[in-house]
């Protein structure tokens, strides 16, 4: 007859990554919660499973054994309302021109930043939308990571939120060389987002690579049109302005970015 910590083990050995109230539902309701959770504890003295943080987990039993857990679950499952984001989004979308060790997710909730396997995790708040054009569930979509769907912002989100913090996107070379192998892009959405920003900055950097891709990503031009019109008369820049570098004038977009930036052999790389 099974035993109770059997059904334990049976649960770690088809789930890679879990939560404890993933496990919790998972394993026989007919024993006690308490049973349950001395069970998990116990599997993970034994070296079955492995705590990674706070209410999440990871099997170490059969094909888990000794392997680091895809991080794209991990992420995804350190807080309920988790959204890969950044770089990470990159990745989880199969573009990211480099694997980067730092795996970026959009919480409303407190979480604190851990490590796993040598890579480390981080909690990053929301860009706040303006309350009239509210960013909406269209703005994140799901992507496979192995055998599971997990939550990713849009490539037209992903879009825009790693130009407004190149620090997450791994830089601007990253960004540039990562987006180019994107097969399409939504003018419209990526304009409907950055006006629900508030941003003309954000604005002018999304319609200038919108315009420098159109023929690749087949861009419908009205969007773009009425980004140009809602920039007035500031100027803008690409990335924060460093002394003894010189700039180079976007007239179209009023964005000056890096004189002698081979954008065009990153994107098209």
């Amino acid at each position: 007859m099974d035993t109770k910590p059997s059904m334990t083990l049976r649960f770690l050995e088809t789930h890679g990554v879990f939560t404890l109230d993933e496990f919790m539902t998972g394993v026989d309701p007919g024993v006690s919660e308490r049973t349950r959770e001395t069970n998990l504890r116990n599997a993970v003295k034994r070296g079955q499973a492995r705590r990674l943080t706070r209410g999440l987990y990871a099997s170490n039993l059969g094909g888990f054994r000794d392997q680091t857990p895809n991080v794209l679950v991990v992420a995804s499952k350190a807080a309920p309302d988790a959204v890969l984001a950044y770089h990470t989004a990159l990745e989880a979308h199969g573009v990211a021109h480099t694997p980067a060790r730092a795996i970026y997710f959009l919480s409303s909730k407190m979480v604190s930043s851990f490590a796993v396997g040598g890579y480390r995790f981080r909690r990053v708040t929301a860009r706040v939308s303006r309350p009239s054009t509210p960013a909406t569930t269209a703005d994140v979509t799901e992507v496979r990571a192995g055998d599971v769907l997990v939550a990713v912002t849009t490539r037209e989100r992903t879009l825009v939120d790693c130009l407004a913090r190149l620090d997450l996107a791994g830089g601007l070379e990253e960004l540039l060389r990562s987006v180019g192998s994107f097969s399409t892009m939504s003018s419209g959405q990526v304009a409907r987002y950055t006006a629900s920003l508030g941003s003309p900055t954000l604005v002018a950097r999304a319609g200038w690579l919108l315009d420098t891709m159109s023929a690749d990503w087949l861009s419908d031009p009205a969007p773009l049109q009425e980004m140009r019109l809602s920039l007035g008369r500031g100027t803008y820049w690409l990335q924060r302005r460093r002394p003894g570098i010189e700039y180079e004038f976007i007239s179209a977009w009023r964005l000056y970015i890096p004189a002698g930036l081979p954008y065009r052999g990153w994107l098209h790389g």
